[in-house]
């Protein structure tokens, strides 16, 4: 029964995922900016739908309210993304490697994705500060995973405090968002993270193999970011989410 499950959802997910570029190659040329958002939300909520996941969403800002916003969440996940555009659609910073996976990669550009080197001293880094900036004065909404890499959702690691400065220059509001994934017998589900050296194929494998599973998003109180230090900006949203993982994992047990 399991393997017939995994085959079933894995041609699924080639299917979307397949969609997805068709809608992006063509569809999108026709569609307005909401139009485009609202295609990736749509389909978003399908990939989440073939896993048998569940999302549930808490103190959800309106759409008018984040309009020019920057997201800052603790990542855990590819599903992050997913997730989060489920609810909110938007634009997302992410590392280079997402752009070299087979049509994710592609997705993601099209998606107009930021990339960002992991490298240290990449001179690109202020151009793209810059550029996201550029973004959230126009009205995009963007998340950044200020970890720089994934845990299995039971730490906040340090974050980086290069793109606060884009939220600063643009003088948005910062909305911290906490995604928590509950395990049924209490505490982190380990099989939906994606972090170490789990392959993205095997990280498909492992979701399309349990039964169903559940991500928590958690909407935090926004921070207005204007006349802001970025490093104190970074240390606020690093505390706020790191108290809110304590209170999450604690009512999970």
């Amino acid at each position: 029964m399991q393997t017939l499950r995994v085959f079933w959802r894995l041609s699924w997910i080639m299917y979307y995922l397949l969609s997805g570029v068709f809608q992006m190659l063509v569809l999108f040329r026709w569609c307005t900016p909401q139009q485009k958002l609202a295609r990736i939300q749509r389909w978003s909520q399908n990939i989440l739908r073939v896993f048998n996941i569940q999302v549930n969403a808490h103190n959800v800002p309106h759409l008018s309210q984040v309009k020019g916003s920057m997201f800052i969440s603790n990542h855990v996940s590819w599903l992050d993304i997913f997730a989060i555009n489920a609810v909110l659609p938007g634009q997302f910073i992410a590392k280079d490697d997402v752009r070299k996976w087979p049509i994710i990669g592609y997705l993601a550009a099209q998606a107009n994705t930021v990339f960002v080197s992991r490298q240290r001293g990449n001179g690109s880094t202020q151009g793209k500060v810059d550029g996201v900036a550029t973004a959230l004065r126009n009205g995009a909404q963007i998340t950044l995973f200020p970890e720089g890499t994934s845990t299995i959702g039971d730490q906040v690691l340090p974050f980086k405090s290069s793109f606060f400065q884009a939220a600063i220059d643009a003088e948005a509001k910062i909305w911290p968002v906490l995604c928590f994934y509950p395990a049924q017998n209490g505490g982190v589900n380990r099989t939906m993270a994606y972090y170490g050296d789990i392959s993205l194929v095997q990280s498909l494998k492992d979701l399309a193999a349990q039964k169903c599973g559940v991500i928590e998003l958690n909407f935090f109180e926004a921070i207005d970011a204007t006349g802001k230090d970025r490093r104190d900006l970074c240390d606020l949203s690093h505390q706020i989410l790191s108290t809110e993982l304590v209170k999450a994992l604690e009512r999970s047990c």
